[in-house]
């Protein structure tokens, strides 16, 4: 690792920070993977399982849309567009980004990483489960829940939101030093 030319965070280049990306984005994809086998094989089927009362609960589902089934109504060609081409545009773009930019914070590489493997988690089951997307989480108190989610929306979620903290704290430190 080298200072950037500021001399105050690490830069990772090259073949090591395609090896990092490909690391984080195949663990989040994998959890997924491994998580969606095991709904399948367990939880399809059984109902609703509460692991923790009523705050976290297993329940099995396909979801043929986007986010909370957004999209599962449309014609087949826009979905295949939406769901599966843009995602694997997106997909590509953004690993190209984050393994060959050669100036993001490892945080951030982290982030997008993550980003990157849940997406591949979810477009690998739209491509190879008929065009659904296997979720079985949901967390909540009284009616204030989640929608029926999966690993690879966490692997998303988490990305994204820590991508904003980063963000944030970075303006906020930029702005400080101004």
């Amino acid at each position: 690792m080298r200072s950037n030319s500021d001399g105050r965070r690490p830069v990772i280049k090259g073949f090591s920070l395609l090896v990092i990306v490909f690391f984080i984005a195949s663990l989040n994809f994998t959890l997924d993977r491994l998580s969606k086998n095991y709904a399948v094989e367990h939880i399809k089927g059984q109902g609703t399982i509460q692991v923790v009362g009523n705050i976290f609960i297993l329940h099995y589902a396909e979801n043929d849309g986007a986010f909370l089934g957004f999209g599962g109504g449309l014609p087949k060609p826009l979905k295949t567009f939406l769901l599966i081409l843009l995602p694997v545009v997106l997909i590509v773009a953004s690993t190209i980004y984050t393994a060959f930019s050669g100036s993001l914070p490892p945080g951030q590489i982290v982030c997008l990483s993550s980003i990157i493997g849940g997406g591949a988690g979810n477009l690998f089951d739209r491509i190879f489960n008929d065009g659904t997307v296997i979720d079985f989480l949901n967390f909540g108190i009284g009616g204030l829940r989640t929608g029926i989610l999966n690993v690879a929306d966490l692997s998303v979620t988490f990305g994204a939101v820590l991508l904003i903290i980063l963000q944030l704290r970075q303006s906020k430190a930029q702005a400080a030093g101004d």
